[in-house]
């Protein structure tokens, strides 16, 4: 086995590599062919009102059935298919929903079943929900390019369609990521508002503040609010990026990135969940590294959130800065208490996953996952670094909580594949998934074949995933 500037070959295996000898490897760098990158919440299952002795009695009947991380989860029969939110390559034909087989005891494992033409091409689609929505909900998707976001019905688990789409909110502009609220209506983030930027030179157009619109679980919008911060005296725009809820305090957190944009200021802010006020903005201090020393620039673009058993909220900057939010209702602070730096300015420290105590990062410049425990927050301790090949970026993550399997995504400009990683929760390790291939043998579920059941549309791109029982 040999390394090509810490990296394996496209079919390579054994990827593993200790943190010790990460740092000795270097970063296999790779660059798009432009544009920045997006963003993601780890699935949940929630199993219903069962006794804990009849649970228990399932575990024990049903051999696929274990308890993961730290007893809160129940898993069992791994999804059988996967949605992936797909353009078309070179923007001539409609971009689609996708629904994959990725059931490992079936004869089409890896394999397309059905697309779902959205009738809009060169979208870019982009950001899918974390985890699909209960029975009967739409699955919200947006389309970056066209500013849309498509409502798919996916009660027909194999052949999902477009319901609508969601009414434009002015002067809102660029819908982003969603949240579920505890009501069942979703937070919609928008980076941009109509009008120039705040800040002097910055040629963004629109280039004012985001907001946050809610809306029903069909799609109908109940309020929105400006980012805008009249406290600050700040004027680099604010672009509500990702959320992560606080229901008990009535609070929620969002994070402010950018996409496309020129600028975005480095905050996150505090938001009252009942009636959408913006209660504070706090400005994000630079990462530590392991002896204390700030890293410079760590700090850029604050990306995504999770809130942590404990009540206090762990997020990543795209800078790859790790950051702890605590006492969110009072006095709420923010403390630096990890940092991974490389030569790389940008790192690219994408989507996480939360599992139990283990914080699961897609870093694209890395070319990795990185596993983080939590087990002390305040202190993170880096588990191992899983690395793909040297021109695969992961960005985007999703899990299978039935069979303990990542959906490795990638960031824009190549994304013409995705990675399957399986998950063990008792190390917090990772491992490639070596039976999905594609028909050249390079490890992955790959986008460019030309024909569709669509029809032969040609290569295509998927960003964003989820699984679906």
């Amino acid at each position: 086995m040999t390394f090509a500037n810490g990296l394996h070959s496209l079919n390579g295996g054994g990827d593993e590599l200790t943190a010790k000898d990460s740092r000795r490897a270097g970063t296999g760098l790779f660059r798009s062919k432009g544009g920045r990158v997006f963003a993601g919440m780890p699935a949940r299952v929630h199993l219903g009102h069962m006794k804990r002795r009849k649970r228990a009695l399932l575990v024990m009947m049903v051999g696929a059935s274990v308890l993961v991380a730290c007893g809160e989860r129940v898993v069992g029969t791994p999804a059988r298919y996967l949605y992936v939110w797909a353009g078309d390559e070179d923007g001539k034909q409609s971009d689609f929903m996708s629904v994959f087989d990725v059931n490992p005891s079936s004869a089409q494992f890896g394999q397309v079943i059905s697309t779902t033409p959205v009738g809009m091409s060169n979208s870019m689609p982009h950001h899918l929900e974390y985890q699909l929505p209960a029975e009967g909900e739409f699955l919200f998707g947006n389309a970056h390019h066209h500013e849309t976001v498509f409502l798919f019905d996916t009660r027909d688990s194999t052949h999902p369609t477009v319901a609508r789409t969601l009414p434009s909110v002015p002067p809102l502009r660029y819908p982003h990521d969603f949240i579920r609220l505890p009501n069942g209506n979703l937070l919609v983030g928008y980076l941009r508002s109509n009008g120039a930027s705040p800040l002097a030179g910055d040629t963004t157009m629109p280039g004012g503040h985001g907001g946050i619109a809610e809306f029903t679980p069909q799609g109908e919008l109940v309020r929105w609010r400006s980012a805008a911060d009249s406290t600050s005296t700040s004027t680099v725009p604010i672009r509500p990026y990702a959320f992560a809820l606080l229901p008990a305090l009535d609070r929620f957190v969002v994070t402010s990135a950018l996409m496309m944009e020129d600028t975005s200021a480095s905050v996150v802010q505090i938001w009252r969940m009942s009636d959408l006020s913006l209660l504070r903005t706090l400005t994000v201090p630079e990462a530590i590294d392991s002896s204390g020393k700030p890293i410079k620039g760590s700090n850029g673009l604050p990306f995504e959130p999770r809130v942590l058993p404990d009540g206090s909220v762990f997020f990543n900057s795209y800078y790859c800065g790790f950051y702890r939010l605590t006492d969110v209702a009072n006095n709420p602070t923010i403390t630096p208490v990890y940092g991974i730096d490389m030569p790389d300015a940008e790192k690219a420290c994408g989507v996480p996953l939360l599992i139990g105590k283990y914080w699961i990062m897609a870093i694209g410049r890395l070319n990795s996952l990185v596993t983080l425990d939590l087990s002390d927050p305040t202190h993170p301790r880096e588990v191992q670094r899983l690395y793909a090949d040297s021109v695969f970026r992961p960005h985007w993550l999703a899990y299978d909580e039935g069979g303990r399997r990542v959906v490795v995504g990638a960031e824009n400009g190549g994304e013409s594949r995705m990675l399957m990683a399986d998950f063990d929760p008792a190390t917090g390790k990772l491992a490639w998934n070596e039976k999905l291939r594609g028909k050249d043998g390079t490890r992955g579920l790959s986008f460019t074949m030309g024909k569709w059941p669509h029809g032969e549309s040609g290569a295509a791109y998927g960003h964003a995933a989820v699984f679906r029982k």
